[in-house]
């Protein structure tokens, strides 16, 4: 079989015969002759196939100087491949007249040649699957690394494996506009325009034009303030409203706890009830099954895990985009995350501006939008008006200078329970992309909601953008 044969810088030793790549030369000359044969295929194989992906080093050569006169948009056939071939100095290099015969020879014609790229691809991702094991292998024979990070390499080797594999397709007109056409009938119903996710709060997406992809999103308040409760807000909208997937990484709270918390600020039930085991009365309870059956569907997902760092929240927040779409990621919150093992004897500022640069990394890898929570240090309370600053950051600045928003929640009725009871404050403190401001809210404490401010309870026009 041809399979067998490979090019002189290719000939394995006696032993490597024995355990051949995966290949599959026949597929690679069949790519190859359809390309030559039937130039209207090039459309098809160039967005799936790069020359890397073939495996003897002539068909690489070949490949991409076919690909090269297809980027010039000039006409492709044996005669106008072989003088490309001359001009590169590559004919007798890839194997002449003899080699350039047995391509053409290979296929009667150039039907198949979308499933020999199938073929020859899949056969380029074994190969790249076994290259990346041999190097986990290596390292951890070197014994140089430790678990976590060999654990990290490989996730991040399958990751790039599958991420480089995502092609794009064309679709029909009539689909694109009815899309277009629900987008601006639900723009139109409700009156706010946005380039990034919505938060559900009107005014702070006025600020920020919603929550963009690769964001690093910091909300940041003293305990018992509502960082939590605000969070699962905007994870709320976030999935039920706009269908987008969260991944909520939840190190302090457990998950039966949020799913409390969840259905107890969509249902409108007293928290105190649900978490006392108090009787519900009929109405209570059809509030309660519509709010389970709405929270039942939403794509939502929580890692409760204790004692996390960030090479496992990076590899589950991996595995989880390549199962669901995710259009946002929750970590709660930046000061119980583990420093990683070799981490250890750093001091815990240069940990944390460490996890702050890794949760950048991971918006940017992931090119979704990160809201993670972080504690305010205790400089909040020896102010008079205990508003709180972006340099109230609790133990790193680093956590400022990585994040593209700063988000400060402040509810002046913490501290005096007559000073605008029901209102928060969420202050805009940094915003790489627009305006700093603030915003006003309602809080409802007994459902642990954050609302738009009864008063603003209609979106903000249109043409105010």
């Amino acid at each position: 079989m041809a399979n067998g044969s490979a090019d002189s810088t290719r000939r394995p030793s006696a032993l490597a015969e024995e355990r051949l790549p995966p290949q599959n030369l026949d597929a690679e000359r069949g790519v190859l002759a359809g390309l030559i044969l039937d130039n209207a295929t090039q459309h098809e194989v160039m967005p799936i196939l790069r020359a890397e992906d073939f495996y003897r080093d002539s068909h690489q050569i070949i490949f991409r100087a076919i690909r090269d006169l297809y980027e010039l948009r000039r006409p492709v056939d044996a005669i106008i491949l072989t003088d490309e071939l001359h001009r590169r100095q590559e004919y007798e290099r890839v194997g002449g007249d003899e080699a350039i015969d047995a391509i053409l020879a290979s296929v009667p014609h150039a039907a198949n040649t979308r499933e020999y790229a199938a073929i020859v691809l899949e056969k380029s991702i074994t190969r790249q699957l076994i290259e990346g094991a041999n190097q986990i292998l290596r390292d951890s024979y070197s014994n140089t690394r430790s678990a976590e990070e060999l654990l990290e390499t490989a996730e991040r080797l399958i990751y790039r494996i599958a991420e480089e594999r995502a092609v794009g397709d064309t679709v029909e007109l009539r689909e694109i506009v009815h899309k277009a056409m629900e987008r601006i009938a639900h723009r139109s119903e409700e009156r706010h325009h946005l380039s990034g996710l919505p938060s559900g709060l009107y005014d702070l997406d006025d600020i920020t034009g919603g929550f963009q992809d690769s964001q690093l999103i910091i909300l940041a308040a003293r305990p018992s303030m509502g960082k939590t409760a605000l969070a699962l807000n905007i994870c709320d909208h976030v999935a039920v409203e706009q269908g987008a997937g969260v991944l909520f990484v939840s190190l302090e709270m457990a998950q039966l706890e949020l799913a409390e918390r969840l259905l107890c600020s969509r249902s409108r039930i007293d928290g105190d009830k649900l978490r006392k085991g108090k009787a519900l009365g009929t109405r209570e309870m059809a509030q309660l099954s519509q709010a389970y059956d709405v929270l039942h569907g939403a794509p939502l997902f929580i890692d409760d895990t204790p004692a996390r760092n960030m090479l496992q929240i990076t590899a589950n927040a991996r595995r989880l985009s390549m199962r669901n779409k995710i259009g946002l990621i929750v970590v709660d919150y930046i000061q119980l995350i583990e420093p990683e093992s070799h981490e250890s004897r750093e001091s815990r500022q240069e940990q944390i501006a460490k996890i702050s640069r890794r949760l950048k990394s991971l918006a940017r890898e992931l090119k979704v939008p990160v809201l993670a929570l972080s504690q305010l240090n205790r400089a909040v309370e020896n102010r008079e008006d205990r508003r709180p600053r972006m340099a109230d950051l609790r133990e790193s600045g680093a956590i400022e200078q990585d994040a593209d928003i700063v988000l400060l929640l402040h509810r002046p009725e913490y501290y005096d329970p007559n000073d605008q009871p029901g209102i928060a404050e969420l202050i805009v403190a940094k915003n790489r992309s627009g305006r700093t401001d603030s915003v006003k809210l309602t809080f409802l404490k007994n459902y642990m909601k954050f609302e738009n401010l009864a008063t603003v309870a209609e979106p903000i026009d249109a043409a105010t953008f």
